[in-house]
């Protein structure tokens, strides 16, 4: 369980305050970042609308090998070595290469906050103050003003303290779930537009209840109704939602002094909407570069260039999916049914699995956050 390490009540006083790393959001990408900083001697605040651990936004599954090696498997509910794909013309089992987990959200990042040294404050951040080339960068809270030369963005798709998104008019899609108790064996999507014209609907087990969503790939779709459709004909219970959106689209990952990290830089695959293995990854990489400036290896500039330019390292993987994410609702659902036969091949599903997981492979987790991190030489 979360380490509650909030003020409560008349506790609750003013937060102006200097430090050496100041986080923003302490969801998955926040709290990666913070996991490099440990056993560093900075001074590193993590601030947050909500308690860590508090409110869960995602369908909570990753690749069962990042969570084994962040140490995070008391968090792990259920596992599986095959994904179920429904289409209105055939149903498909596609063995995976490796397995995905879906785990508890509030064990999962108290295990993770419990790896950093870092102070942790309720507080909502509303602004940043200042220029870019300020060496304390000021940021607004509603508790008041939390500065630090090295300021991390882990809020979400807002994208808080640079120029953000309005939904729907952004590369956003829409994620509503259900939470209703019960049990299944089988991690299962569905791509059919009686369901959701562009998008697709899951259902992911978590041991005594099972995750039944839509994820609509065009922002300006309502899932709502889909969700409970979908919910009904799986003969669950329309009960405890959750929903977000999702961003689509990389971004920079540094702009204006400031670092992005997880969906505020976009960090989200297309196509899967799978966005908690790349916050680790990302934050882990943001970490080992934000902990060479503290250690003096490097400047802050240093920092924001490499952790830019290894940000856009990946873009290309990011365009490929984005454009398999516009293509897959174009096809004739009969077309598509066809064309799962063939991939549905183990051969071909462990290999296409396999380069996915390149994309951001749990093999970037090092033994121990608290060893001093190498900067990202590939970006340097």
């Amino acid at each position: 369980m979360p380490r509650r390490r909030t003020k409560r009540g008349s506790e609750r006083t003013t937060l102006d305050s200097t430090h050496d790393v100041l986080i923003c959001g302490a969801s998955f990408a926040g709290l990666a970042t913070a996991r490099e900083l440990a056993g560093s001697g900075a001074r590193v605040l993590i601030v947050d609308r909500y308690e860590v651990g508090e409110r869960q936004t995602s369908a909570c599954a990753a690749p069962t090998a990042w969570l084994e090696v962040l140490a995070l498997e008391g968090s792990i509910r259920q596992s599986f070595d095959k994904l179920v794909v429904h289409t209105p013309h055939t149903t498909v089992r596609l063995p995976l290469p490796f397995t995905f987990s879906t785990f508890d959200y509030q064990e999962l990042c108290g295990l993770l906050d419990a790896q950093n040294d870092a102070a942790f404050e309720t507080a909502t951040v509303q602004e940043r103050v200042g220029g870019a080339d300020e060496e304390l960068i000021p940021v607004q809270t509603d508790r008041g003003v939390v500065s630090a030369p090295l300021v991390v963005d882990a809020l979400g798709w807002r994208r808080v303290l640079g120029a953000g998104y309005q939904p729907p008019d952004a590369p956003l899609s829409r994620g509503l779930e259900v939470h209703p108790g019960g049990r299944s064996g089988e991690l299962e999507i569905w791509i059919d537009r009686s369901v959701v014209p562009a998008g697709y609907g899951w259902s992911f087990p978590a041991q005594d209840e099972v995750r039944v969503g839509v994820g609509s790939f065009d922002p300006r779709f309502h899932v709502k109704e889909p969700t409970v459709e979908l919910a009904e004909r799986l003969e669950r219970d329309v009960v405890r939602y959750q929903g977000n959106w999702i961003p689509h689209k990389l971004r920079e990952g540094a702009e204006d002094g400031v670092f992005f990290v997880g969906d505020s830089a976009g960090h989200c695959l297309p196509l899967t909407a799978e966005g908690i293995r790349t916050a680790f990854y990302f934050g882990i990489a943001l970490g080992r570069e934000l902990r060479s400036v503290v250690e003096g290896r490097a400047t802050r500039e240093t920092a924001l260039r490499r952790y830019g330019a290894f940000c856009a390292q990946h873009e290309w993987h990011f365009k490929w999916l984005l454009r398999a994410q516009r293509l897959i609702p174009r096809v004739p659902p009969r077309l598509l049914a066809a064309a799962l036969q063939p991939v549905s091949s183990r051969r071909f599903t462990h290999w296409s699995f396999d380069h996915y997981l390149k994309i951001a492979h749990p093999s970037m987790v090092e033994a121990s956050p608290r060893q001093a991190a190498r900067p990202l030489a590939a970006a340097a």
